[in-house]
């Protein structure tokens, strides 16, 4: 594991080397990146840069620029803004997310979308699922991932309860930071992700954390907007009758009072 994340912070690094040329790759994934040996070191590189992006400039004489309604990238990396129709503010932190993708599968094996359903589903669903759909943590794909934990866990030379508890806390937290819907949230850069995996490798603290109890209600907030609504008009509904039958209530035991008092008097 220790060998996957630094191979994964030379990678960021080298995306941050693209960046700092006025380059987005939009397209990172495992096939676009080759792992080669210099002097028994791994090395990766990062290639196929057909489909990347200029940010100030033409890339050659001949660069097609994206046009509205056209989807670029490889949907299990694709980022949010990526499945947008529109497309036309996709910056550099796309690529941090398709890293967030690249280190989620490094880690468990498997992408934050299942790929497969993304096919099968409808294109509008299928933009909407890249856009809209939380992916679990990684260890929580581990564990849920059954009699297929003993491979993936070999593959990584671990143990499967070592590797779900590896990956439990710090590595979720720098994982699912790079894989936010809000791209505010993500990783600023390339080279701050890489940062954040060295400072988890060294032992030190990371930056990222976990989500705190107001952020994850004003998400889920926002995704049952509908639902919410309809229950706070119905808790309203119910504050305005409680009201009113107190009010009744009390007007009914002062008028009985009052009642009595004539009653008395007389």
């Amino acid at each position: 594991m220790r060998e996957r994340l630094e191979l994964f912070t030379q990678v960021c690094q080298a995306v941050q080397h693209a960046h700092q040329k006025g380059i987005i790759h939009r397209d990172i994934k495992p096939s676009n990146i080759l792992v080669t040996m210099y002097d028994d070191r791994a090395v990766p590189k990062v290639i196929d840069f057909g489909v990347a992006k200029a940010i100030k400039q033409r890339l050659t004489q001949k660069t097609i620029f994206t046009q509205f309604g056209q989807i670029v990238g490889t949907l299990e990396y694709m980022s949010p803004e990526q499945a947008n129709l529109s497309a036309l503010d996709v910056d550099t932190r796309s690529d941090i997310y398709s890293l967030g993708v690249l280190l989620y599968e490094l880690l468990t094996g498997a992408t934050p979308l299942d790929g497969h359903k993304l096919r099968e589903a409808a294109f509008d669903e299928m933009l909407r699922t890249i856009r809209e759909q939380e992916p679990p943590k990684p260890s929580t794909r581990l564990s849920d991932s059954g009699e297929a934990l003993a491979t993936i866990s070999a593959h990584r030379n671990l143990p499967p309860k070592r590797l779900s508890l590896l990956v439990r806390g710090e590595l979720d937290w720098i994982v699912m930071r790079s894989l936010e819907k809000n791209r505010a949230r993500r990783y600023d850069t390339a080279a701050a992700f890489a940062a954040d995996v060295q400072r988890y490798l060294a032992g030190d603290a990371v930056d990222a954390g976990p989500p705190s109890a107001a952020y994850k209600l004003r998400k889920l907030a926002r995704k049952h907007r509908t639902a919410i609504g309809v229950a706070v008009s119905f808790a309203a509904v119910l504050l305005v009758a409680a009201t009113v039958s107190t009010w009744l209530a009390i007007r009914a035991t002062n008028s009985a009072a009052l009642a009595r008092e004539s009653l008395v008097s007389v």
